[in-house]
């Protein structure tokens, strides 16, 4: 019989996601692991297996939360449009506070899906997630008559996610709270320009970072 764990499982994966977080999946070794949660390594490898598994359980929570925060705020918006505009441009509320070290997934997509397939799979299927969500939010803003319906849902969803992490791109690269405000401003409108009608109904909202 297994002997009950004496640790709080929360509280050692919360540890294990910040030293990832912060080092990356290849600095971070398994003493390190071990000295930011106060478990030995064996304590470790029994609990959540190889330092791979665990880094893709700590993916894997932190996808289905990003996943579930991104739907909560979009579609707490009543307009289906700056709902989609507002989490692009992390003006959403602090779904995404936008912590200098960025998005755990787009930092380890970055570092490994080029030759870890588990990493891949898991970023195309949060890409995925994201772009049925604002295709979905898109269209109801069509039928709402916020923006053009001549507007193809899937792919202004997929310019979307694009600006998406161009912003947060800019803001890991350390550019400033004016500047970043400028660039997002400049987006904004130029995206809506682009998908709103000429009567001016769902007319750019200046953002403020």
């Amino acid at each position: 019989m297994a002997r009950p764990r004496k640790f709080d499982e929360e509280i050692v994966l919360a540890s294990v996601r910040d030293a990832f977080w912060r080092d990356g999946y290849a600095a971070t070794s398994v003493q390190a692991l071990s000295e930011a949660t106060g478990l030995g390594p064996q304590s470790l490898y029994g609990a959540f297996g190889s330092k791979h598994d665990l880094f893709l359980r700590i993916l894997d929570d932190y996808c289905a939360c990003q996943s579930a925060g991104l739907e909560a705020a979009v579609t707490a918006d009543p307009s289906p449009w700056q709902g989609v505009m507002a989490a692009v441009t992390f003006e959403d509320g602090g779904r995404l506070d936008l912590p200098p070290q960025g998005c755990l997934m787009a930092n380890s997509t970055a570092a490994l899906s080029s030759q870890d397939d588990e990493v891949r799979t898991r970023a195309r299927r949060l890409h995925s997630e994201t772009l049925a969500l604002f295709a979905r939010q898109i269209r109801k803003a069509q039928e709402s008559g916020e923006i053009d319906t001549d507007a193809d849902p899937e792919e202004t969803a997929r310019a979307l996610i694009a600006v998406m992490q161009g912003v947060e791109f800019l803001h890991k690269a350390g550019i400033g709270e004016e500047e970043l405000s400028r660039a997002k401003n400049a987006v904004v409108q130029m995206i809506e320009r682009s998908v709103t009608r000429a009567t001016g109904s769902g007319a750019a909202k200046e953002t403020h970072a």
